[in-house]
């Protein structure tokens, strides 16, 4: 038995209990057992003293059998569990501990467990040994130790109590099973996390994430922002702005086949501003290749695909300015034939005729390079005080009506008030004018209904309540039909095919922005158009000089 208890390096007592009680029990057994046999000897018969003998040495067998199993019992285990163990008693001294320990932290028996784990001269706060002396429970904590290189262990810690023959925990089995390797990869899992979290919230695209019932799941900050996204809420609504699932949904098609699609689309953000991307749909498939999500990746081509219908439009304007230019220059031709015939012919008056014909093209030509130069955004408006809008629609006035004269169209004058001055660029405001009553003429020029004997212009400077200057051209031409009225301020918008270009409207736009307002119209077909220009006093005041 000695040996047996010399093998495993610790007394019975430290197992079953930390003192050995079973013996000194046994012990005072026997001695009582021997007492009673002399005293009374002479009255038992030798069979009973025999009996009672036996019966004595049998437990006593049986209980160093059972002693000497459950030492090697535990020798056994000790060293083949999975994680460093250490025996400890009230003292939070170790008084065994198995191989693996032994090889991370030495021999340390007989030194205290916060000296050995911590290297620190104090027991931790929550220490599970502690807790369980203190009720005999079993309790699992995640500590960090260090082993004999100094290097940081992470632990998943077990304390169970053992108990001695009253039940009363005599000392406490420590198990440190760890998960250092564990922890690592977690960290490297939660770093990776943050890293794609980072990346999906800082691409310059929007990225969603969409469930099989086309409700947003996770969106990134760029969605959010622009979409006001909330999870649970159906990407149709988010940013289509509809009530039902599109008919040509490319994630429900992406869910049906697992392939991505693409095409382009236009989004309606938050705050009613539309949006051209292109959409990709991507499966998200779980571990058995069923697709339990779809990733919508939208690029915004807004500008690519502004840019694109600047170019086309561009294209339309050379053309359109080609063949302007090709009439003008037949305009010349012809002007000039007339000039030359009269003057051979020595007849003044078709010589007039074919000089007011040279005049009247080379006008179109001085507005069309005018209009060009005022499209340029080299141009610097020169902006004057003390300037009165009446004047200048006064001089727009008074140049036309020499032109219209011939033509049945009248034009006139509209003004509510006394004249009144602000800060404007006068050369700006007589181009406006120019392109507006130019415009108005057209109209009216055009009006295929030859019920109209005469047209007429109107031409107003006006002051809303506000003090801002609203400046008018009204005609009773041809009108602009519906289906163009959308189109009117996109660039080049011309009515008069191969006649315009469409600069016109752009000069107009041009300079009402640069004082600081804004242009509308009203359009009747058949009845004619009202083009209105609006520049608030505010902006008349906070207009910088040049």
């Amino acid at each position: 038995m000695k040996d047996a208890l010399q093998n495993n390096r610790r007394p019975v007592a430290t197992i079953t209990g930390g003192r050995p009680a079973g013996r000194i029990a046994y012990f005072a057994g026997a001695v009582a057992l021997s007492v009673g046999l002399t005293v009374l000897a002479p009255h038992i018969p030798p069979l009973a003293i025999g009996l009672a003998v036996a019966a004595y040495l049998s437990v006593l067998a049986l209980v160093l059998f059972r002693t000497r199993r459950r030492i090697f019992t535990y020798a056994r285990w000790r060293d083949v569990m999975p994680c460093l163990l250490s025996v400890q008693d009230r003292d939070l001294r170790i008084i065994d501990t198995n191989d693996r320990f032994r090889s991370s932290f030495g021999n340390r028996e007989g030194e205290h467990c916060y000296r050995v784990y911590k290297n620190s001269e104090a027991p931790c706060p929550e220490c599970p040994v502690l807790r369980t002396f203190q009720d005999g429970q079993v309790h699992t904590s995640e500590e960090t130790v260090l082993d004999r290189a100094g290097e940081i262990e992470h632990v998943v810690v077990t304390s169970a109590p053992l108990l001695d023959d009253r039940g009363q925990v005599s000392a406490v089995v420590e198990m440190s099973t760890s998960i250092t390797d564990l922890k690592t990869l977690q960290d490297e899992l939660e770093q990776t996390h943050r890293d794609y979290k980072r990346l999906f919230d800082q691409v310059p695209c929007y990225i969603s994430v969409i469930n099989r019932d086309l409700q947003l799941v996770q969106s990134n900050a760029l969605y959010r922002r622009d979409f006001h996204a909330n999870g649970g809420s159906f990407c149709y609504e988010i940013c289509k702005q509809r009530k039902s699932p599109c008919p040509d949904c490319l994630v429900r098609e992406t869910f049906n086949d697992g392939l991505l699609h693409t095409r382009e689309e236009r989004l309606t953000t938050h705050d009613n501003r539309h949006v051209d991307v292109v959409v990709h749909t991507v499966p998200i498939r779980d571990a058995g290749g069923e697709t339990t999500a779809v990733v919508e990746m939208f690029t915004d081509i807004t500008e690519v695909k502004r840019l694109q219908k600047q170019l086309t439009l561009m294209g339309r304007a050379v053309t359109g300015m080609a063949h302007r230019i090709k009439n003008i220059l037949m305009g010349l031709e012809g002007g000039i034939f007339v000039v030359n015939t009269g003057m051979e012919e020595d007849d003044k008056a078709q010589v007039t005729e074919g000089w007011e014909m040279v005049e009247r093209n080379v006008n179109r030509v001085s507005t069309l390079v005018k209009d060009l130069l005022y499209c340029s955004k080299e141009r610097i408006p020169k902006f004057q005080d003390g300037v009165c809008p009446h004047d200048i629609l006064r001089d727009v006035h008074k140049l036309y009506s020499k032109r219209t004269a011939g033509e049945a169209i009248s034009l006139r004058i509209e003004v509510n008030g006394p004249p009144h001055r602000g800060r404007f660029d006068p050369e700006g405001i007589h181009s406006l004018l120019c392109n507006l009553v130019g415009n108005a003429i057209d109209g009216c020029r055009f009006d295929p209904d030859e019920n109209k004997t005469s047209h007429t212009i109107t031409l107003r400077c006006l002051q809303n309540e506000r003090g801002g200057t609203v400046l008018e051209v009204e005609d009773d031409g041809v009108g602009i039909p519906e289906e163009l009225s959308e189109k009117v301020f996109e660039d080049f918008f011309s009515t008069k095919g191969t006649e315009g270009t469409g600069v016109g409207l752009l000069v107009v736009q041009k300079v009402a922005q640069e004082h600081g307002g804004n242009v509308s119209f009203n359009s009747s077909p058949g009845k004619g158009t009202v083009f209105r220009v609006t520049i608030p006093v505010v902006a008349q005041d906070l207009i910088p000089t040049h």
